[in-house]
């Protein structure tokens, strides 16, 4: 057995821990018999201690100015959140939710945990992952790994998927939680899981759903009182809670009846809130943000290049998929009954103690593929703005969707003779323009004077935690950088005289040649992967068209695929 490392989904709403234990993933009840714990912190003025989880939520409508919730759509972000005097990060938040579970967890299952792996939305830029992982190293945790939370969902999803020998390989995770949306396609092949597309939505979520009923709480007292009481904190804290709890009874029965005495007091008069809500009144009131979701399986599926009727189970993943509305609006588009098989509020950090157990070394075949969720590219000016007359043109270097890890590099041409350098600013998103996608970097790089136009080659580099390390290479000079771009700061950070050993484009002849040297592998295998291998590099030295080398690498890539997979088989 390897080394213990605990898989937390760390939730908008809820957050959770779990573990392997005996080839079995477990949910670790650490707050009164529950594994489900509310990421609530909130700090306690009197005592000088800070609360997390029940305890913390508890004091939401008493001490709101002390207590922070949903602080999850608020990472990578730089803006500070208040807790009574007190000024703190959104990672400093998280990283008390963080110590919390993995402290608990501890004294559970009688072993300190030190290592996790830790879930994100699928569509998590770059700066919320690496605010994400600061969180977790400020809980003194290592963070072996950043894992998308529908990947980690399918993960445990296996047990379902084998003993229904479901007939398509096509399977889609439908994640809503609490703040935060993902859908993604991903295709089963054996063992090997990879992911097609993602999309999704970092501020669609139930407290959005909850915020509907909230605001209608409120209209409902003005209409019957004449009374506006919408900028009162607490109150609008205390109406949130009411409608959380309504929406959650609304998923078992058709109808709540709301009766509240004194939600607030207003000149000695206590103002109460009595009403009956139906399950069709609240659906009507959410039914754009159902929708939107809709619109969002959509999206994937054609990027995907799939219908409907391709996909082979539907994998339901966060509290707020228990709405009938929800679960109807997929049945609608799927022509199929739509049912939990698996706690939606656990599969994800069950999901992520698997994929912990897969880096420790437990025995468990598994193979795990993911994607890009943003298109990662730099500005040019192939295009300027029409408005301002500067450059304004995305060009994408990763496409996105693509899968990861990842090296990519592009060939960029300086714009005069002898120009002294070029700032080079990263951009994520899918548009063309770059104002509307989203700066995540940027640093001046000095050129050497050169006659003519000098030839630039700009790599990226994605890793498993959907973080990017910048590469640039004026070519023909030794003229080289690396730069690791800190989103949450806006910095990049040199790596000065450091020698790559290799371009980005060579490394998948590398990976390949030394494929090929495996004597487990047939020869027939080993030679096809030493003659691509070096077919390949020679596109490369000899300037090949673009298509023609992608090509190649497309076919490289197979036969490595297929190599791992002979590999895998022979264990």
């Amino acid at each position: 057995m390897g080394d213990l490392i605990c898989g937390i989904d760390l939730g908008t709403t809820n957050s959770s821990i779990a573990y392997l234990k005996e080839g079995k993933s477990i949910a670790i009840p650490i707050e009164e018999g529950s594994a489900i714990v509310p990421s609530v912190v909130s700090f306690d003025e009197e005592t000088g201690c800070t609360l997390v989880g029940r305890r913390a939520r508890n004091r939401l409508a008493a001490f709101p100015e002390w207590t922070v919730q949903s602080i999850k759509r608020m990472m990578g972000k730089d803006r500070m959140v208040n807790l009574g005097d007190r000024r703190m990060s959104p990672e400093e938040v998280s990283s008390s939710i963080l110590s919390y579970l993995a402290y608990n967890a501890g004294k559970v299952i009688g072993e300190e945990v030190r290592k996790v792996v830790i879930t994100v939305p699928a569509y998590f830029n770059d700066g919320q992952r690496r605010a994400t992982i600061r969180a977790g190293e400020l809980a003194g945790l290592e963070v072996i790994r950043i894992v998308n939370e529908p990947t980690a969902a399918a993960l445990v999803y296996d047990y379902v998927l084998l003993e229904e020998e479901t007939v398509s390989p096509y399977v889609m995770v439908y994640d809503l939680g609490g703040g935060t949306f993902d859908v993604s396609i991903l295709e089963v092949k054996g063992e090997i899981k990879e992911v097609l597309a993602s999309c999704g939505d970092t501020a669609l979520g139930g407290d959005d759903f909850d915020e509907r009923l909230s605001t209608f709480f409120l209209r409902h007292i003005k209409d019957k009182t004449g009374i506006d009481i919408a900028d009162d904190r607490v109150v609008k804290t205390r109406l949130k809670e009411i409608a959380e709890k309504a929406k959650i009874h609304l998923s078992d029965m058709p109808y709540v009846q709301i009766k509240e005495v004194a939600v607030t007091t207003v000149n000695g008069e206590p103002i109460n809130l009595d009403l009956e809500i139906g399950r069709t009144e609240f659906e009507k009131m959410i039914s754009d943000l159902v929708s939107e979701t809709s619109k969002k399986v959509e999206e994937a599926l054609a990027e995907a290049n799939i219908l409907a009727e391709d996909i082979g189970e539907i994998i339901l993943v966060g509290g707020t998929t228990r709405m009938p509305v929800v679960q109807a609006t997929l049945s609608e588009m799927f022509d199929r009954p739509i049912y939990h098989s698996i706690d939606p509020d656990l599969c994800v950090a069950l999901g992520a103690s698997v994929q912990g157990g897969l880096i420790a070394g437990e025995p468990l075949d598994h193979i795990l593929l993911d994607v890009t969720a943003h298109s990662l590219g730099i500005k040019t000016v192939d295009k300027v703005d029409d408005e301002t007359g500067d450059a304004d043109y995305f060009s994408p270097i990763i496409r996105r969707n693509t899968k990861i890890p990842i090296r990519k590099a592009d060939v960029y041409y300086t714009m005069v003779d002898r120009q002294k350098g070029v700032e080079v600013e990263v951009y994520q998103g899918e548009s063309p323009s770059c104002k509307e996608n989203t700066l995540i970097g940027n640093f001046h790089f000095p050129l050497e004077p050169a006659q003519a136009h000098s030839l630039v080659i700009i790599g990226f580099a994605y890793d498993k935690e959907g973080i990017v390390h910048v590469t640039i290479d004026q070519k023909g000079y030794d003229n080289r950088k690396e730069v690791t771009l800190d989103v949450r700061k806006r910095k990049v950070f040199d790596k000065e005289d450091v020698e790559i050993g290799r371009t980005p484009v060579n490394y998948v002849a590398e990976k390949a040649i030394r494929l090929s040297e495996n004597d487990k592998l047939p020869q027939e295998l080993r030679d096809g992967l030493s003659d691509l291998a070096g077919e390949y590099e020679l596109a490369l030295r000899t300037d090949e068209e673009d298509e023609t080398i992608d090509e190649m690498e497309d076919r490289l890539l197979e036969k490595m695929e297929e190599a791992e997979e002979r590999l895998e088989e022979l264990g």
